[in-house]
């Protein structure tokens, strides 16, 4: 992990924290996810990004289709 990937991390995990504590909700979390990835220069791809496409209680992994076509962009 390089210094870019550690400060989103860490931004992250304090809008984690809010998030639990009911200090902000989900689309502020998830804006809050976006400022932060083009601060520190994540792409939507980064398997760093706390975007949930890898990992769902619901479904076992992203489209292969919908994930390939929106990294090739």
């Amino acid at each position: 992990m390089n210094d870019h990937t550690l400060g989103y991390k860490s931004a992250m995990a304090q809008a984690r924290r809010m998030l639990s504590e009911g200090i902000i909700n989900e689309a502020e979390y998830t804006i809050i996810d976006t400022m932060m990835a083009e601060k520190y220069g994540l792409s939507s791809c980064s398997l760093f990004r706390e975007n949930g496409l890898l990992y769902s209680s619901i479904r076992g992994n992203m489209s292969h289709y919908k994930g390939v076509t929106i990294c090739k962009k």
